[in-house]
């Protein structure tokens, strides 16, 4: 069973994965004229980063480069500093945004002092990976906190940040797990490695469906 998951399934779920980041896309693109709204901006810019992420990870692939995990320390910080941007918008409480750039200044040092004393450039950047998912996830906690305490809000299935936030919530809390037993699983063996792959890939192709629906969902200016 798992030689016929490894060799039939994991090759098209990575394939799924990676044209997965089309589907937000898509609905950007097709909104652009419709919509002007900095929230709309600010998830249409990391959906793009996102994509070109992507793009670059096949290109590695496709030169032959036999490891392409430095990508992912590159994109922790910046996808961070992306989403953490969005609650910086969002949040409308002074202490909250102040909070935010304190967690961004200080996750961008952290990342930058990790190249020096924590992983290899050569291996998944696994506690960068948990710091972000741990600050990303009390973002969304105080999102919804924010809201719970708003006298006048919109319902929440129309409110993008709550999706959004919910999408983040889920996908940062099983990736990271994910990611902290990746170095540890592939010292075993690559299939080993390859299940904690598939949970990532997963949660990819949630997750940007989520990031679709928030996206159908900003405010038109």
């Amino acid at each position: 069973m798992m030689e016929f998951y490894l060799r039939e399934i994991y090759p098209w779920l990575i394939s799924l994965s990676s044209i997965s980041i089309g589907i937000p896309l898509l609905a950007g693109v097709l909104l652009i004229t419709k919509r002007n709204s900095l929230l709309f901006k600010l998830i249409l810019l990391y959906i793009s980063y996102v994509a070109l992420s992507e793009v670059v990870g096949e290109l590695t692939i496709y030169l032959g480069t036999s490891n392409n995990l430095w990508i992912n320390h590159l994109d922790t910080p910046i996808e961070f500093i992306l989403i953490a941007t969005t609650y910086y918008v969002s949040f409308k409480q002074k202490p909250l945004k102040y909070g935010v750039v304190a967690a961004a200044v200080g996750f961008g040092a952290f990342c930058i002092l990790g190249l020096f004393w924590g992983e290899d450039v050569t291996q998944m950047n696994s506690t960068p990976r948990i710091v972000a998912a741990v600050l990303l996830i009390a973002m969304a906690v105080l999102y919804f906190y924010q809201t719970a305490n708003e006298v006048n809000y919109t319902y929440l299935d129309r409110d993008p940040m709550f999706l959004l936030s919910s999408g983040i919530i889920i996908y940062q809390a099983g990736t990271s797990m994910a990611y902290s037993m990746f170095n540890a699983a592939l010292a075993e063996s690559y299939d080993s490695a390859r299940m904690c792959i598939t949970v990532i890939l997963v949660l990819n192709i949630l997750f940007r469906i989520t990031l679709m629906l928030a996206i159908r969902r900003t405010p038109l200016a």
